[in-house]
């Protein structure tokens, strides 16, 4: 059941005839309903669950709200047995002036739908759920779900890769997200790199891939001078201003390596 925004009562009966309007009462409840902003909605989006078994667990991708109708394309994050994270979803909806949002699409010979509460700052849907009726992606029953817009990883990011060995590399990442979603509702990057006092790349260098989905990013610099090329995939903050990396991969002349890494927002 969505969380409906708060209610303000405006009194109704005037203080004058009060013999009078105690035998009539007053007819009018006097509830005024806060508006609920929508025009937040638009961004990187995440729909996840901790129920276990469905045929379709976790989808993300691009929104858009203008006004009260949303649109938008979501997309596996990760190939089940009914979709991959190729297949887009193009997705349509509505939010009414309670916040109350549905949102559905076509997936696999079904029909999505997620439904909740616009939050007062449009970051998520509260009391949200979602399923899928018909086709190959179908689950009898909605499923609780967490429905979360993540903020831009845009901003300079400095820390840490650390490989097996316990040997840290020094990373700052210049880094800006593109503000619409592509036809398959990802995310890019751009920017620089920079890895003080490390022969294996001149700094900075730039961004020559990447993609961000829901809470999920994975970017790679290439040095032209070098030859070597460092990936970094990982998951981030909903507010954008922490990057774990659960793994990066250096290929090229400095030969393979490998490990994990922290990065943080500077202010």
């Amino acid at each position: 059941m969505p969380i409906r925004p708060r209610r303000y009562l405006v009194t109704a009966c005037a203080a004058s005839f009060v013999l009078m309007l105690s035998l009539a009462g007053c007819s009018d409840d006097g509830v005024v309903y806060e508006n609920t902003p929508t025009s937040p909605i638009t961004g990187n989006w995440q729909v996840s669950s901790s129920v276990t078994g469905l045929p379709l667990p976790n989808l993300s991708g691009a929104l858009t709200g203008s006004g009260t109708t949303v649109t938008g394309v979501l997309h596996a994050d990760a190939t089940t047995g009914c979709a991959t994270a190729e297949d887009a979803i193009t997705v349509t909806g509505a939010t009414d002036l309670e916040g109350n949002t549905t949102i559905t699409g076509q997936v696999a010979g079904g029909t999505l739908t997620i439904k909740g509460g616009l939050s007062a700052d449009g970051r998520s849907l509260e009391g949200a759920t979602y399923s899928v009726s018909g086709g190959q992606c179908a689950f009898s029953k909605a499923a609780t779900a967490m429905v979360q817009n993540y903020s831009s990883v845009t901003g300079t990011y400095e820390g840490n890769f650390s490989d097996a060995g316990g040997r840290l590399i020094s990373v700052v990442a210049n880094l800006t997200q593109a503000p619409d979603g592509d036809t398959d509702g990802n995310f890019e990057l751009s920017g620089t790199g920079s890895f003080p006092g490390n022969p294996c790349f001149v700094s900075p260098v730039s961004v020559v891939n990447s993609q961000v989905t829901g809470g999920s990013f994975t970017l790679s610099y290439t040095d032209s001078t070098t030859g070597n090329t460092v990936t970094a995939t990982g998951t981030f903050s909903t507010d954008g201003t922490t990057l774990t990396v659960t793994n990066w991969t250096l290929t090229g002349p400095c030969g393979a390596d490998s490990g994990t890494g922290l990065l943080a927002q500077q202010s």
